[in-house]
C-alpha cells in the first residue's frame, strides 16, 4: 500500500478513468475516491478488493499482490512502462535526498552482485554476558533498483533497503507488526565478492521499554540466491525458522570474538565503533593455485 495515491493515479491514467467513473464503478462516493487520489486516506479492506476486482476486470492477471509491489512494478502490472527520476524517487522514499537515492542506484548497479546471497550475522548478547546473538539477512537487488534488506530472527522481520555509498552499505529495515525499525552500517569490499562484511547495527531490545542499542556486528557468507525470488523467500524462512539466535561462546570462532571485541575502548567509555583499517570485511580467500 505504499504511495497509493500515486498507484491509484496511474490506474487512473492508464484505464483513461475519472475519478467519477471509478467511485460510479465501484458504487462509492467520489469524494472518498478524491480523498484516495489525494492521499488523505486509503481504501478500507473491502473497498480495496472492490477496486482491484474492477480492475481485474479490463486488466488480465491483475492481483491483490501488485498493491505490494513498488511503483515501478506496479506499473508493469498494469501493462505500462513509467520512468521515475532521481529527484522523484527520492521524494516518494521521503527519506534521503535524491542525490544519495542516485549515488546508491548507481552503487547497486554496479557492485549489487557483490552482496546478494544469504548471511548470518553474529553479535554479543547485551542480555546473556557471555552468549551471542545470531539473525539471518538476505540481500537481493529490488525492482526499483535498490539492494533490498530482509532480516529475521525468531518472530521478528525485518524488510527494507541497502545504500551502496562508497565502501560502506547503509541498511534500513523495519517490522511491521512490532512497530520498530532498524539501522545499520557496515564496511565493505571494494572489488571483490563479499564473503564477510562487519558493521555496527541499532536496533531495539525485547524489554518493557524496548531500549535503544548498539551492537558490533559480523555477517559471513552462508549461501546464493537461485534467481527464483519466491523460491528463496522460502529458504528465507526456512533459515530463520530453523536458527536457534542465541549461542555460547564456544560456538563463535576465536577470531570474530576478538574482533567484536575491539569496538569498546576503556579510555571512551560508551562509544563503539568498527575502524576500517582494522576491518574484518573481505571477499574469497584463495590459495596460491587460485582456488577458493
Amino acid at each position: 500500500m505504499d504511495h497509493f495515491s500515486d498507484k491509484l493515479g496511474l490506474v487512473l491514467k492508464t484505464l483513461v478513468l475519472s475519478r467519477t467513473g471509478l467511485a460510479s464503478a465501484l458504487n462509492v462516493d467520489k469524494s472518498l475516491v478524491g480523498r484516495w487520489a489525494a492521499g488523505t486516506v486509503t481504501p478500507s479492506e473491502h473497498n480495496l478488493a472492490k477496486l482491484t476486482r474492477y480492475i481485474a476486470s479490463r486488466v488480465d492477471g491483475f492481483t491483490m499482490l501488485d498493491w505490494e509491489k513498488d511503483l515501478t512494478g506496479f506499473a508493469r502490472g498494469l501493462g505500462v512502462e513509467v520512468e521515475i527520476s532521481a529527484s522523484d524517487a527520492g521524494t516518494q522514499t521521503g527519506l534521503f535526498p535524491a542525490a544519495i537515492y542516485k549515488e546508491g542506484l548507481r552503487g547497486a548497479e554496479m557492485r549489487a552482485e557483490a552482496y546478494e546471497g544469504f548471511w548470518r550475522t553474529t553479535r554479543p548478547s547485551s542480555d546473556v554476558p557471555g552468549c551471542y546473538l545470531r539473525d539471518i539477512t538476505m540481500v537481493r537487488r529490488r525492482e526499483d533498483g535498490l539492494m533490498g534488506w530482509y532480516t529475521g530472527v525468531e518472530g521478528e522481520r525485518f524488510e527494507g533497503w541497502s545504500l551502496l555509498l562508497g565502501h560502506q552499505f547503509f541498511s534500513i529495515g523495519w517490522d511491521p507488526s512490532h512497530g520498530t525499525l532498524m539501522f545499520a552500517i557496515f564496511n565493505g569490499v571494494a572489488r571483490q565478492k563479499a564473503e564477510v562484511v562487519e558493521g555496527l547495527s541499532l536496533a531495539n531490545l525485547r524489554d518493557a521499554g524496548s531500549s535503544p542499542v548498539c551492537s558490533a556486528c559480523v555477517m559471513e557468507r552462508i549461501g546464493e540466491l537461485s534467481g527464483d525470488s519466491a523460491r528463496d523467500d522460502a529458504h528465507f524462512d526456512a533459515q530463520v525458522r530453523g536458527l536457534d539466535p542465541l549461542v555460547p561462546a564456544s560456538e563463535v570462532p576465536e577470531e570474530i570474538r576478538a574482533h567484536l571485541a575491539q569496538t569498546i575502548s576503556d579510555e571512551v567509555p560508551g562509544m563503539m565503533r568498527m575502524l576500517f583499517t582494522t576491518s574484518m570485511a573481505r571477499g574469497p580467500v584463495l590459495d596460491p593455485l587460485g582456488a577458493k
